[in-house]
């Protein structure tokens, strides 16, 4: 490395917010979203949760490599992020990560407590 720091850049999709993490009836999503509730995040303003998810990638580096057997790589970041309501609440991200055309990507897959 010649220590040029690398740019990253944190994808969320939509519905991973709003049908996923912040969904009650969301089979795989509702304990997440009762979780992220309790601390104030609300499906009304899910760029809220997005900015906090991506804030709690980048403060939480380098994070906790997932090698998978095909695909790409997942990295795993574990630590606090501030909630809406003030508090500090711990959480676990997992992203999926990319590079394309020289570029770092990591797409958002997940976020459980």
């Amino acid at each position: 490395m010649n220590g040029t720091p690398v740019e990253i850049t944190f994808i969320i999709d939509g519905p991973k917010i709003t049908a996923y993490l912040l969904s009650e009836s969301s089979e795989r999503g509702a304990s997440k979203a009762k979780y992220l509730k309790r601390f104030g995040f609300t499906v009304s303003e899910p760029k809220v949760l997005a900015d906090a998810l991506a804030a709690h990638a980048m403060v939480n580096q380098p994070g906790t490599p997932q090698l998978q057997p095909v695909g790409a790589h997942r990295v795993r970041y574990d630590g606090r992020v501030r909630a809406p309501d003030g508090r500090d609440m711990q959480l676990s991200t997992v992203w999926e990560a990319l590079f394309r055309d020289g570029e770092h990507i990591m797409r958002f897959i997940t976020a459980f407590p």
